[in-house]
């Protein structure tokens, strides 16, 4: 039983794994960039990129596996991936500033909870729309 659960949710499980690494990459290179004195926003973009290479090569290759079926499938992924991370990058602006600026909350815990509003519409997009067999 056990294991037929674990193989129907394997890749949302995978998803959660490495949307974990990629979290603490997000999270690790904000704190650390707020530290050196970088603007929160600026550290945020710097954390969303790195975050948002770590997350693609994890949900092509090992969550979704996608696979590699020639440039055009590629290159129509990659930036339909790209696409939607920028919108959640939109979103990430938001919350971030809302929690930071106006409401005053610590950046640590805007940041985690950032992540898990943003991580689960990611997921949602990236499973239906960007890996999707289609």
């Amino acid at each position: 039983m056990i294991a037929r659960l674990i193989k129907k949710y394997c890749s949302f499980l995978t998803y959660v794994f490495w949307g974990g690494v990629a979290t603490l990459v997000n999270i690790g290179t904000f704190m650390v960039s707020i530290h050196l004195g970088i603007h929160y926003q600026m550290g945020n973009v710097i954390a969303w990129l790195l975050a948002t290479l770590v997350t693609y090569l994890s949900n092509k290759f090992l969550v979704f596996h996608s696979g590699y079926h020639g440039v055009q499938q590629m290159l129509r992924e990659l930036s339909s991936f790209l696409c939607a991370r920028s919108l959640a990058l939109l979103m990430d602006f938001v919350i971030i500033w809302t929690g930071i600026s106006l409401l005053r909350y610590p950046a640590l815990a805007v940041k985690i909870f950032d992540n898990v509003v943003v991580g689960i519409l990611n997921y949602l997009v990236s499973k239906w729309v960007i890996f999707s067999e289609k």
